[in-house]
């Protein structure tokens, strides 16, 4: 149904219906596979140019792990000699869900396009913010077949929940040389390194800290047992935690009331996501216990990591095993049920270091 109360009550409810019927995953998985082979087919027929856009107007927000999940597939198009395009669409108006004001927005936008400069290939590809109107235009000139998720990037209908798991099955038979070229890397951020961090031997540990979704934040005995477990196994690497301005304050304070010293904090050396990204990959391994957004890097890498948390939309590749299609054993997602759905949540803290081979 049209307009905004079809967006805002009816397709949010056709959603929760579609979730709760049988073989979720399977459906979900079949769908992105379809997209995957609209992709090779693309490629394998010669074409030269694609669009892949990021609509404001769609997704709701300006959100890095929805950036990082259309940016891998835009190194997938390019390591496969495809130029191509990031559009980043701005509203006509925004309404205030974003929990940003004007100069915060703008100034995301224009990270938005670093970000995307950043990782991909300059001379095979080109970053631009445009209008609605230029969108209508874009749209217009475009062949379907060329724009990621064409019907939906068209009508402005989201799909972002889907491009993870698109990446994954376009990444399942690639050779090493293919996936070391579209994988991330610390070579993708290392001059966005904070210079102090070049030498130190250190693990990252990401923590959020969000007012509107404070389930995700790190509580305080989970906390504790999450330093004593990553202290105990990296006894002599630093351990740095990842987090915005706010966050940081907010686990110093925590650490503080905990007596817990020897923790430094990414704010105290880099100011944006660039530069905690390259902290973290170039960090000896990444921890994370119920964040959510920057793990998108380290989990599009090779490099060493351990992941609790939910999942919204990321299906498991191989079941209750890999979740990604390039998973090393040195890479572990343990699955937690979401924290509206726990009633303790003390219990998953018996999982943390689970997969830890003391030996």
């Amino acid at each position: 149904m049209p307009g905004r109360w079809g967006e805002t009550s009816l397709l949010p409810w056709v959603r929760r219906v579609y979730d709760q019927l049988p073989f979720l995953d399977f459906r979900v998985k079949r769908y992105a596979a379809s997209e995957a082979k609209h992709i090779r087919s693309y490629i394998a027929n010669g074409g030269q140019e694609y669009a892949i856009v990021y609509d404001f107007e769609a997704i709701g927000s300006l959100s890095y792990a929805t950036l990082i999940n259309m940016i891998l597939i835009a190194r997938y198009m390019i390591a496969h000699e495809v130029f191509t395009r990031m559009f980043i669409v701005s509203p006509e108006c925004r309404s205030g869900n974003d929990q940003m004001d004007n100069d915060e927005y703008e100034d995301r936008v224009l990270e938005f396009v670093r970000i995307s400069e950043a990782l991909l290939d300059e001379d095979r590809s080109a970053t631009k913010v445009i209008s609605a109107m230029e969108f209508s235009a874009m749209i217009e000139a475009t062949e379907k077949n060329s724009i990621l998720f064409s019907e939906f990037t068209s009508v402005r209908r989201p799909f972002f929940r889907d491009c993870f798991n698109v990446f994954n099955n376009l990444m399942a038979k690639q050779s090493n040389s293919v996936r070391s070229d579209v994988l991330l890397s610390f070579d993708d951020f290392a001059e966005y390194l904070p210079e102090k961090f070049v030498s130190k031997k250190y693990i990252t540990w990401h923590c959020r800290f969000a007012s509107i979704d404070p389930g995700r934040q790190t509580e305080s005995e989970e906390f504790l047992e999450c330093y004593r477990y990553l202290r105990e196994r990296f006894q002599h690497h630093e351990i740095v935690i990842v987090s915005d301005t706010v966050g940081c304050q907010h686990y110093m304070d925590l650490a503080q009331s905990l007596k817990i010293k020897g923790i430094e904090f990414s704010r105290d050396s880099s100011p944006d996501f660039l530069g905690d990204s390259a902290l973290i990959m170039r960090s000896d391994f990444f921890f994370w216990f119920r964040g959510g957004g920057i793990d998108t890097v380290p989990r599009a890498s090779m490099m060493a990591y351990e992941m609790f948390g939910p999942l919204m939309n990321e299906v498991f590749w191989r079941k209750n095993c890999h979740l990604t299609s390039w998973q090393s054993d040195e890479q572990k997602f343990v699955v937690l049920d979401k924290h509206q759905f726990v009633d303790n949540r003390a219990l998953d803290l018996k999982k943390i270091g689970c997969s830890w081979n003391t030996d």
